[in-house]
């Protein structure tokens, strides 16, 4: 499986509303209890969401949109080119961005073993504990282990995940690179619409066993 459709399948089973409670409690402490309860409301309503696409369109976007950072993420994929760009071209791109992957990756939710556990390995405070890096290992009845780390931001008192690193490869890193050369050609409206027309494929080369 490849490990960006790998992160955005477990992202997505990880982390529930409650994650994104007041910070109070540790990052790991609301990953264990979380994790199996969204695993198993995959499990349960896999028939469903095979018959309706539209269905898990919503379930997809409405469980990003509660953890995701958008508008920071899609600041760090901008890299240099955030600093020219007005905050509704940001705002833009970071939702065309996200629309694109729930496009592309809702259906890797169907894939999950129904037996594919979270552990979670430990946390690390970044910047004075404004910044939490959450260690974990997707295990699979099938296939190795895989190292997925989340980068989350303390954003009035809420934990949001604004990056996820795959066996040491960070997705913002990687689409930065990707829309870099992108932006420099063609501008970062034309990109945005490219994107949100499905003229342009984010790259998920990277694959695990």
């Amino acid at each position: 499986m490849r490990l960006i459709t790998t992160a955005f399948a477990t992202l997505l089973t990880l982390f529930a509303p409650q994650l994104l409670a007041a910070p109070q409690g540790t990052a790991s402490d609301l990953i264990e209890s979380t994790s199996d309860r969204i695993l198993s409301e995959i499990k349960v309503r896999r028939d469903e969401f095979k018959a309706d696409d539209t269905e898990l369109q919503r379930f997809v976007r409405t469980e990003m949109n509660k953890v995701l950072d958008q508008g920071y993420t899609a600041r760090l994929v901008l890299g240099l080119h955030s600093r020219t760009a007005s905050a509704e071209q940001i705002d833009a791109f970071g939702k065309a961005l996200s629309d694109n992957l729930n496009r592309r990756y809702a259906k890797a939710l169907l894939e999950i073993d129904g037996n594919t556990k979270v552990k979670v390995l430990g946390e690390t405070a970044l910047r004075g504990g404004k910044i939490i890096r959450a260690k974990t290992s997707v295990i699979r009845s099938s296939g190795a282990p895989v190292a997925v780390d989340y980068l989350f931001r303390d954003v009035n008192n809420e934990w949001r995940a604004f990056d996820l690193i795959v066996e040491g490869i960070s997705y913002v890193q990687t689409f930065r690179s990707q829309f870099d050369p992108l932006i420099r050609e063609k501008g970062l409206d034309q990109v945005t619409e490219d994107l949100r027309e499905g003229r342009i494929e984010v790259d998920t080369e990277t694959k695990t066993q």
